[in-house]
């Protein structure tokens, strides 16, 4: 093993729990993305513009994944070009049948019209002007000049990834004046052994570990992508080295003198994180976050508890009382103050809704803010309430689940948990898309977890049914029992179809194709998603 066990890449890093009042406010009038939505026989049309884009260079492949629900058929990633150049959020997904156009989702930018030649500043420069706004231990990484759209059209910048204390971040400078113009947190051969460990609920758990001169490393080596757990140890000043660096040492990794673990939320956090991993494969055959093994970097007891009180509100919120994607598979997990949360690693559903975020990052790449975070969100919930039920059994152990509440084995204050599916307004979240509110503010990023809860509330109403409180729409379920073809539906939506703009309009689109792609158009799955968005007032 190396002496560093990985570096974490720039990602976005997103977290579960609370919303955020910082930031700046964002601009309204920026220039918009154009829904590029086509399916059956709608396709022409569009099929032929994404083939004229390639043709002239203004779209061009990212990526390119074979379908592990459905044999036979593809999927591109194409991202939109202006003269060579990236135009930040451009994205188009066509799904392929042979060479059969089957679908086109995604979100373009029309009329981009910017010089981009001779720009005034080298990347050197924006990256040092990045930097010097950065804080403390500021250090950049790749930077990348592109085209961002700004409040007043479009603009040539260097988009540059930041890390310093306290902060993972990328900044975009303008690539004429040197003015930041953006600035987006980034904070989302040994032999294998099997122990017993205790969680934080006080349930005892087999530990998968690997053993060497006597001690027990947490490093799960028995699932392809091996995952670790690291100990910080709640030494801030390792913790500030790492969102720094982003650089990880064997000698982080969490062990134990025995093969009984006795530090609850190191065994919670690294027993689940392998509960993930089986649920996608089992579920959808993914092979991890990025579906080829990438290795899952858990890091534990960033922030010693008993040192909430000394530190600030917004550091206390964010690495005590909170759980972070911290990208490129490392995740994040607070102590807790003992007051507001216990150990945050201790939930289920919080760290699958964090692993969650890192399968978005490397398929959809969701947004963070506004309605594009708030899918982002949605889909971290709604995959997390799924692999509670798929692991979890009513009245067996000591977690709450299964059921449609997040984090409520780990909330210490009222109501008991942090968000609910079944009911979003019992946290005073909306139940309905005419109640989404801070968009284009800096209230919690534009209300990414306040305004997850619409799309959340339509994946109940889809499986469970029941009426909608604003509209008085009601749903008829498809049942708990069938509760996995509506996963498979918004798995295959929300990695497959969106792309980094989606818009509440886009996910309905996109699931209600998913639908139809597994289930035949006019599917009972169909017709009941179709009137589950409808009752939460997404058209």
């Amino acid at each position: 093993m190396h002496t560093g066990v990985r570096a974490a890449g720039a990602a976005l890093a997103v977290a579960m729990v609370l919303s955020s009042e910082g930031g700046r406010p964002l601009a309204a009038q920026q220039p918009r993305a154009t829904a590029v939505t086509a399916a059956g026989t709608r396709i022409g049309q569009a099929a032929s513009r994404v083939d004229a884009m390639l043709a002239a260079g203004t779209l061009v492949q990212r990526s390119l994944h074979a379908d592990t629900m459905m044999p036979g058929r593809t999927h591109e990633r194409l991202a939109q070009r202006h003269e060579g150049l990236p135009v930040y959020g451009g994205e188009l997904i066509r799904q392929m049948n042979g060479s059969i156009v089957e679908s086109v989702f995604g979100r373009v930018f029309e009329g981009v019209s910017v010089p981009t030649t001779a720009p005034a500043l080298t990347a050197g420069e924006a990256a040092m002007l990045a930097t010097s706004g950065a804080g403390d231990g500021a250090v950049s990484g790749d930077t990348e000049l592109g085209i961002w759209p700004g409040p007043a059209g479009f603009v040539l910048t260097y988009r540059v990834p930041v890390r310093s204390h306290w902060e993972v971040g990328t900044y975009y400078v303008d690539a004429s004046t040197g003015a930041i113009v953006e600035h987006v947190s980034r904070i989302r051969a040994q032999q294998p052994s099997v122990g017993l460990g205790r969680g934080v609920l006080d349930d005892d758990k087999k530990v998968s570990a690997a053993e060497s001169a006597g001690l027990f490393q947490a490093v799960d080596l028995l699932r392809p992508a091996t995952g670790f757990t690291l100990d910080f140890r709640g030494d801030v000043s390792r913790l500030n080295a790492f969102l720094q660096t982003g650089i990880a040492f064997v000698s982080d990794i969490a062990t134990s003198g025995t093969s009984t673990w006795t530090d609850g939320a190191t065994v919670d956090v690294h027993v689940y994180q392998g509960w993930v991993y089986d649920y996608y494969f089992k579920r959808f055959g993914r092979r991890g976050l990025d579906d080829t093994d990438l290795e899952v970097i858990s890091i534990v007891h960033p922030v010693a508890r008993q040192a909430a009180g000394s530190l600030p509100s917004d550091v206390v919120g964010l690495f005590v009382n909170n759980a972070v994607y911290l990208g490129d598979g490392f995740m994040l997990y607070g102590d807790g103050d003992g007051v507001a949360f216990d150990y945050l690693g201790g939930a289920l559903d919080i760290v699958a809704h964090e692993m969650t975020h890192g399968v978005t990052e490397f398929t959809s790449g969701l947004g963070s803010r506004d309605e594009p975070g708030a899918l982002n969100e949605a889909f971290s919930d709604i995959m997390a309430t799924a692999i509670e039920f798929f692991h979890l059994r009513d009245g067996q152990g000591p977690q709450q689940g299964p059921n449609f509440l997040l984090g409520e084995d780990v909330t210490r204050v009222g109501p008991g948990f942090v968000r609910s599916m079944a009911d979003p307004m019992a946290t005073g979240y909306p139940d309905h898309y005419s109640l989404r509110r801070h968009i284009g503010t800096p209230v919690d990023d534009g209300g990414v977890h306040i305004n997850s809860t619409i799309a959340g509330h339509a994946f109940y109403l889809a499986v469970v049914g029941g009426t909608n409180r604003v509209s008085g729409h009601a749903v008829q379920g498809i049942g708990l029992a069938n509760m996995e073809r509506m996963e498979r539906i918004f798995y295959r939506a929300f990695t497959f179809y969106l792309g980094p703009l989606s818009q509440f309009t886009d996910a309905r689109a996109a699931t209600l194709q998913a639908a139809a792609d597994l289930y035949g158009a006019g599917s009972v799955e169909e017709i009941r998603l179709r009137q589950a968005w409808t009752a939460v007032g997404v058209e």
